[in-house]
């Protein structure tokens, strides 16, 4: 069984993107995806550059990059007006330890609600409302504020660090990572072992 470890953050419209295409673009057989929310500004600060949302002609850029995607693939995309938004109450209800057994559909079901519908969602008693309302067990939100849930979010970041992982949405394998929406096919060759490149050269120049 090929285990992937997939990092991701509400606030990122392509881990939005990557989440509406990893069942369909990745084997359904063999693989076993580990869901592991971030927090992206923590990466930014690791590496010590500025996220696109920061920037304003790169903000503006990507917006109109995700409104052609979301067009192309036929993906419903309607960002909320305020952004960026803090996150940290989505994630934390999108942990393991929070989540159980219904991560996946817990998962699934905020992405839709940020970047689908366009909410804002950095208030815990609006999604717990939105939870519950929604057939979701009541306790998401109340083990969200555990410990055990903030040490999850935090060693996840950690996680990330140490495999070098500087944005999301990234998948991680082995000793591997792909960055982006757009990396399945290069993902998808790594799995099939067809992941034919000049590593010789990158080596050479990434050894100087």
């Amino acid at each position: 069984m090929q285990k992937i470890d997939f990092y991701f953050d509400f606030l990122s419209p392509f881990s939005y993107f990557a989440w509406k295409n990893h069942q369909n673009k990745l084997p359904k057989d063999h693989l076993e995806i580990n869901y592991k929310p971030v927090l992206m500004g923590k990466l930014f600060s690791h590496f010590d550059f500025r996220g696109p949302g920061e920037i304003e002609v790169k903000r503006n850029y990507e917006l109109r990059k995700c409104f052609r995607y979301a067009a192309k693939n036929k993906i419903p995309f309607l960002p909320p007006k305020e952004f960026p938004f803090n996150p940290i109450a989505l994630n934390r209800c999108a942990t393991l330890f929070a989540a159980k057994s219904e991560q996946f559909k817990i998962i699934d079901f905020l992405f839709d609600c940020v970047w689908a519908h366009g909410m804002i969602l950095d208030d815990p008693e609006l999604i717990a409302k939105i939870l519950t309302e929604n057939n979701f067990s009541s306790e998401v939100i109340d083990l969200s504020f555990e410990r055990t849930a903030k040490q999850e979010l935090k060693a996840n970041i950690a996680s990330a660090i140490s495999k070098n992982i500087f944005g999301v949405p990234t998948f991680a394998v082995d000793d591997e990572y792909f960055w982006g929406n757009d990396s399945f096919d290069d993902l998808n060759d790594y799995l099939s072992k067809n992941d034919n490149w000049n590593k010789e050269l990158y080596n050479q120049l990434v050894e100087k």
